[in-house]
């Protein structure tokens, strides 16, 4: 980004450089869309590493782009907003390069993992989800239909739509012959977070 006191607009090169910052931003998007896409698609952690690449992608390139719209125009509206929380491309952190294989991995001390999964789903038509499951009460339509297909797929079930998911993964050591502590509460290994549009 320019400094205030050099800021020229409109030229050709500032032009050429929104126009590469667009198409690195376009491309940002679509692999950060076919990762998601294709972890959402699967179970386990097939993908991830192609998910946390394109995730470290995505906000640089967002980023770069409101630099060059406010170089070229004067004004970063709507992703320079995103400075605010995450400063300069600068400070966005390089992303991170998995370690070759070791010899010996250094391990984490992790013995006890608890994966916490959210799933918001928007009824559409609560008459449908009762019929399919054969229940009277909504709540033991959805739990009976969990059963059958996992929580995972309520959201394809008839009168529902999902609209979000959130999952956690927080792990512990614990001594062992020892009961894990609630109040510590462990730490987080992984997070990731989906909202689908309508």
């Amino acid at each position: 980004m320019a400094d205030d006191d050099d800021l020229t607009q409109w030229t050709p090169a500032g032009a050429e450089r929104l126009r590469a910052a667009g198409a690195e931003l376009a491309a940002a998007v679509t692999a950060h869309a076919a990762a998601v896409a294709a972890v959402a698609a699967v179970t386990g952690e097939d993908g991830v590493p192609e998910l946390l690449a394109a995730h470290d992608r995505l906000l640089p390139a967002v980023l770069a782009y409101a630099d060059a719209q406010l170089d070229l125009t004067g004004n970063d509206f709507p992703f320079g907003v995103l400075h605010e929380h995450f400063g300069d491309v600068d400070d966005v952190p390089d992303p991170v390069e998995p370690a070759p294989p070791a010899g010996t991995p250094e391990l984490s001390g992790v013995t006890d993992v608890s994966v916490l999964q959210r799933h918001d789903l928007q009824v559409t038509d609560e008459g449908a989800v009762l019929a399919a499951a054969g229940e009277a009460d909504l709540g033991q339509a959805l739990a009976r239909l969990a059963r059958a297909g996992g929580w995972n797929a309520l959201g394809g079930e008839p009168g529902l739509r999902s609209t979000a998911r959130s999952v956690l993964v927080v792990g512990s050591a614990v001594p062992p012959g020892e009961e894990p502590d609630d109040e510590e509460g462990g730490e987080l290994l992984y997070s990731q977070q989906d909202v689908f549009p309508e």
